[in-house]
């Protein structure tokens, strides 16, 4: 070890320095405490012996200076002193010095002293490396941590309409990764699905679950499934993938502007609160469903919950993280705590706000212990126009050309597979018009609905005009469908190009024909109208009428042709 003495005594400093010789040690000597700290920086010893009574600085001053220098380098400082008492050595361990030396010294003892010291200065150059690796490794770790949350959010958030007017959301992740998955997005009829999904566990572990399940929401939901097939579809994807003690508490919504319903599965996250213009609480929503990823589905588990919805309405979505939030007295926020914004003295534009307020002064100061995600719908913003936007994002321009597809569904097929968007897609993808894509899907489903409701399951619309009636209604539909046996639906559509004397439009023309086997309605007696209709029913042939250039029913009723153009320049 190259050692520094820093020692006025001149006869000290040979002593030790033929003591020091002997056994190999290289010396390097100054006479006094500045001398002494600016040997230091010029020589680079391995360990110092300094006297503490010295000309210019004493050895207390140089210590420290020493030691403020040295910075993650260990450099032992051994104190020369004739002190005994506890008071002078503790001042010794203050000022920086490592162990004291008393004097007159001893040659053992001091060998055995810079033996000592040899081995704490491996072992702290050893750590030292190691730490400076460990901060390597974990600079390198930083790094991909944060491609891969760059890629995981575009991945996840791709064609997320979270921005959307009838939406409010906040989420605060415990760590890098959000264990909770909020999605949202439109169908090709214009109602927006909405989930929230809370995965086991937090962090990266938690959110490797979120990639299917987000591409399983984006694609079913842009090809017009329902809620019920999503469910189906993510619950199979995640007991293929996910390990057996991951799963997803999941909530999915579909709120349909222009039916006035919200549809709900709630399988493992709190209830879903809904207000109303005086925000209070009218409606709690409870989980009645396994979280997904559990267990295989049945015919019972994906079914959903159908609700009439009030345009002066509110509805309050959040994963557990935000009732079980901990305070300093790890007391948890709780749902009595949420509830009680609930009883009409906040307005109910300010209510998401004033949770949120209320939240962070509840948890002050206090560590967050899970990821935390809160939504908002207000059903008075209607959505249309920007969901013909986010698909127009997506639409491919096909040139028109002729085209005739038919279809024939019986009634096995019809109980166990929803066929609009086999439909839907099969037009798109022969010819998917700009613009046209929600009003072609609304006059299918309007078509196929009446169809199946009326033709084969035999359900009078007059049911829907109460509350009540609404639900009864699609309970009527999900018993009756269950039970179906024989009927068919047979469905033709035909397309021919159109264009503009100045060929500065493009556009076609579909035929639609659809029949069933039923005994049919009185279609001359339906008063289906728009203007003014403010129930659930009597609305839909009235709708298909003012979207096509025209609408016939023949013979009893169970048999329609429609005809709708399409153009753009």
């Amino acid at each position: 070890m190259k050692i520094l003495i820093v020692d006025d005594d001149r006869i000290n400093g040979a002593i030790l320095t033929r003591l020091l010789g002997r056994e190999g040690h290289p010396v390097v000597i100054a006479h006094n405490g500045e001398d002494g700290v600016d040997m230091y920086h010029q020589e680079q010893p391995d360990l110092v012996l300094m006297d503490i009574r010295m000309p210019r600085m004493n050895g207390y001053d140089a210590a420290r200076l020493i030691k403020e220098s040295a910075s993650d380098r260990f450099v032992p400082i051994i104190f020369l002193t004739a002190v005994t008492d506890e008071e002078g050595l503790a001042q010794c361990i203050d000022a920086g010095g490592d162990d004291f030396l008393t004097k007159p010294f001893n040659r053992t003892i001091l060998q055995s002293k810079i033996e000592a010291m040899e081995r704490i200065r491996q072992l702290h150059t050893e750590l030292s490396n190691k730490k400076d690796l460990l901060e390597q490794h974990q600079d390198q770790l930083q790094q991909e941590l944060e491609v891969g949350k760059h890629l995981f959010s575009n991945i996840v958030r791709a064609g997320n309409l979270l921005d959307a007017p009838c939406l409010k959301q906040w989420t605060s992740p415990l760590s890098l990764f959000n264990g909770d998955l909020l999605m949202a997005s439109y169908n090709p009829a214009g109602g927006l699905h909405i989930m929230l999904g809370d995965f086991t566990g937090h962090g990266l572990s938690a959110a490797v679950g979120a990639l299917p399940i987000s591409e399983i929401f984006y694609d079913l939901t842009a090809q017009g499934f329902s809620i019920g097939d999503l469910v189906e579809k993510m619950n199979a994807k995640l007991l293929t993938v996910m390990p057996t003690r991951m799963f997803c508490a999941s909530c999915l919504i579909e709120v349909d502007f222009r039916q006035k319903s919200l549809v709900v599965w709630n399988g493992g996250l709190p209830d879903v609160c809904i207000v109303d213009m005086e925000g209070k609480l009218v409606l709690k929503l409870p989980s009645d469903h396994l979280p997904l990823g559990i267990t295989t589905m049945t015919r019972d588990d994906r079914k959903v919950r159908i609700f009439e919805m009030q345009e002066n309405h509110r509805l309050f979505l959040h994963s557990d993280g935000l009732t079980e939030a901990n305070n300093a007295n790890n007391e948890m926020f709780g749902m009595e705590r949420l509830e009680g914004f609930f009883d009409g003295r906040t307005p109910p534009d300010q209510l998401f706000e004033a949770i949120l307020d209320g939240l962070k002064q509840f948890r002050g100061e206090a560590p967050q212990s899970d990821d935390i995600s809160f939504l908002e719908v207000d059903f008075s913003q209607s959505n249309k126009t920007q969901a013909e936007e986010s698909t127009h994002k997506t639409t491919k321009i096909i040139p028109p050309a002729p085209w005739e597809i038919s279809f024939l569904f019986t009634a096995e097929t019809i109980k166990n597979v929803d066929p609009l968007p086999t439909i839907i897609n099969s037009v798109m993808s022969l010819q998917s018009p700009l613009g046209h894509r929600e009003k072609i899907y609304t006059i299918l489903a309007e078509l196929f609905s009446n169809a199946l409701d009326h033709g084969l399951l035999g359900l009078d619309t007059k049911t829907k005009k109460t509350p009540e009636g609404f639900i009864l209604y699609y309970a009527q539909r999900e018993e009756r469908l269950a039970a179906l046996e024989q009927g068919t639906i047979r469905l033709m559509l035909t397309h021919k190009p159109l264009s503009s004397m100045d060929n500065r439009e493009i556009g076609g023309e579909i035929k639609i024909s659809i029949e069933d086997s039923g005994p049919g309605f009185d279609h001359q007696n339906v008063q289906s109208i728009l203007d003014g209709n403010m129930a659930h029913g009597g609305r839909g042939i009235a709708l298909i009428r003012s979207m096509c250039r025209q609408l016939v029913y023949y013979g009893c009723g169970n048999r329609a042709e429609a005809s709708y153009r399409w153009t753009y320049k």
